[in-house]
This record gives C-alpha cells, sequence and structure tokens, in this order.
C-alpha cells in the first residue's frame, strides 16, 4: 500500500532536526513501525524548503537501508526487501513561488510532484477555504504551470478552489490528479471535489486519494466511520473506477500541539468548522482507522464491498504508480 499524502509528519522531523547538533532518524523510530503495521510499503511526504528536503535525504541516508528514495516506479519495485520507500512531493506556494529554475534543480533531484496550495490565497491561486473563493490561478501561477509543463512532476490539484481547479485542467495538458480528498457529494466541503471535478480527474488520468480526516468523510465528523469512508470510495468507484482511486490518509502523525496552528490558519473565522477544533477533528482518524497503523482496514473494507483483488491492489498503489510512470517514466 502506497500513501500519496503524508504531510503532517514534517513539524515532528523539522523540530528534532533542528537541534543543533542532533542526528535524527525521526522517520525510522516513530513512523516507520506505525505505517508498516497498518501495510503501508511506501509514503509519499511533503515538502516546502531547502531545510525540509534536506532533512528527508539524511533521514534516508541515517537508516541503513530500512528506507529507499523513489524518484520512479522502478526505484520503488527495486528496492531492497523490506525496504521503506519515500517520495518527496513539493508544496510549491512558499519559498519556491516564482523560482522557475529551481524547479529543473528539484525535478532533477527526483521530487515527484508540485502542489499549488494549501487551503487558502497564495501567490499562485486560490485555495479552497479562502473567503473570495471563486479566485483561480495568478499570472505567476499560470506561469508555473507552463513551466511545468516540460518536467517530470505530477501535478496536484488538492487544497485549492473549484475555480483553481479548473483553471488548472484549461491551462495544463498534462495528468493531473487529488492527493487527499473525498466526495462532496457524501460530505459537502469545498475540500472535497464535487461529480464534475471527479470526473474531470479521470479523463486526466489521474487518481483521487482517499483522506481520512474526519471533517472531509463524514458531515458529522466525530462520528465519522471507517464505512463512511468506504462509502465515498464506492461512490467514486461507481463512476470512474478503481483506476482512478488510490489512498490519501491525512493523519497527524507528529504530536497534535504542532499542528493545531496550522489549523487555526487555514480556517481563520471558523467558517468551515475547523478553527478551534484541530485537537477532537485531527488527533485520531476515523473509527476503524484511527491512525495509519490501522490502514490495512481500507484494503479488507474494500474487498468486503465486492472488489476484486486486483482492484484493490489499483486503489492500494497499482494506480498511484501507473500515474507515476507516465509522468516519470523509468529509466532503462
Amino acid at each position: 500500500m502506497i500513501n500519496s499524502y503524508v504531510g503532517g509528519v514534517i513539524y515532528d522531523v523539522m523540530a528534532h532536526h533542528g537541534i543543533p547538533g542532533n542526528r535524527a532518524e525521526v522517520l525510522r523510530s516513530t513512523y516507520l513501525p506505525r505505517w508498516r503495521k497498518g501495510g503501508l510499503e511506501a509514503a509519499v511526504v511533503q515538502v516546502s524548503n531547502w531545510p525540509s528536503i534536506n532533512a528527508y535525504f539524511a533521514e534516508i541516508d541515517r537508516s541503513e537501508g530500512e528506507i529507499t528514495y523513489c524518484r520512479t516506479r522502478a526505484d520503488f519495485d527495486n528496492r531492497p526487501e523490506g525496504s521503506f520507500g519515500i517520495f518527496l512531493s513539493l508544496e510549491g506556494h512558499g519559498p519556491f513561488a516564482g523560482d522557475f529554475e529551481a524547479l529543473h534543480t528539484l525535478a532533477e533531484l527526483g521530487v515527484t510532484t508540485f502542489t499549488f496550495s494549501h487551503n487558502l490565497q497564495n501567490l499562485l491561486c486560490t485555495g479552497s477555504n479562502e473567503r473570495f473563493g471563486e479566485g483561480g490561478f495568478s499570472h505567476l501561477g499560470k506561469q508555473t504551470l507552463q513551466e511545468l509543463e516540460s518536467l517530470p512532476m505530477m501535478i496536484d490539484l488538492v487544497h485549492m478552489s473549484r475555480a483553481s481547479f479548473w483553471d488548472a485542467l484549461d491551462l495544463y495538458d498534462g495528468d493531473l490528479f487529488v492527493s487527499h480528498s473525498n466526495a462532496d457529494a457524501l460530505c459537502p466541503h469545498p475540500r472535497n471535489l464535487t461529480d464534475d471535478q471527479i470526473k474531470a480527474v479521470a479523463e486526466r488520468n489521474g487518481t483521487i486519494g482517499l483522506n481520512t480526516f474526519r471533517g472531509y468523510v463524514s458531515p458529522e465528523p466525530l462520528k465519522a466511520t471507517l464505512s463512511d469512508l468506504l462509502d465515498h470510495a464506492m461512490y467514486m468507484y461507481d463512476m470512474v473506477g478503481p483506476e482512478h482511486l488510490s489512498i490519501g490518509a491525512d493523519y497527524c502523525e507528529s504530536p497534535v500541539e504542532m499542528l493545531l496552528p496550522v489549523l487555526d490558519m487555514i480556517d481563520p473565522d471558523g467558517a468551515h468548522g475547523i478553527k478551534g477544533r484541530g485537537r477532537e477533528l485531527y488527533t485520531y482518524g476515523p473509527e476503524g482507522l484511527e491512525d495509519a497503523s490501522n490502514l490495512g482496514a481500507i484494503a479488507t473494507g474494500l474487498a468486503e464491498r465486492g472488489l476484486t483483488p486486483d482492484e484493490v491492489d489499483l486503489v492500494c498503489g497499482e494506480s498511484y504508480l501507473r500515474m507515476l510512470e507516465r509522468s516519470r517514466p523509468s529509466k532503462p
């Protein structure tokens, strides 16, 4: 199983790497046991600046082979037996915004994905939670899309306003995906996808990662369950098929105190039911999926809902790997 969105871990990683002289191995000591228990074989982790990239490379190098850095599908398929795969995804709306030459360096380093937003307005586009949510891509955002056309990076449309989403489809000809969102029809929220958006991602050969954040699983988030998330999976399965579904399990992972200011920041006036509720919404996932050690329940649940073993394999990683191979072909 591959999780196409592991965001919160970076706060814990950076906190340890910021201690002078600390040769931190946060992934190996804290997260790999939990991930492996849940059946994960690889994760896509988020980076946003050079220090975060440096920290992950240091973690990988210090792991004594327990972690393999993956640039392509071949890197994942050929990693040593038992080694955990790590892919890097860039949240590019921070210090890299407008640095087009850095994009070429990052692509050469093997960063697989570019993400334009984290829920609010930035230099590149409007996010899903912004008050003027119909805003789309800025001129700089459009120029960034044009630069990315020539690079082997996938474009992740997560966290965007719907206007930004449709701008991206109009402006960019390559494959597009959404790393961690659910179906708006089952849980209305600007972070989830409408039927038209789900179909549009499928038409672009992309996947939609099933998101475990309780506020995006159920209209009553404190009552969210594994069954509710499986309802999202089956809703999208019936619409576009298993080849367009993946796992985008957005868990808190880091100590929740590190994430609370971020959650308040992305919903500053409380319009989306998150501000002031980060601890209760994000400390644990839905019942039956409380943390990443429970992720195997998704595969079991999909099989119980009638998916074949091959279809379950698609959702649990194969769909993501096929998309990656198209964007970033493995070298012979």
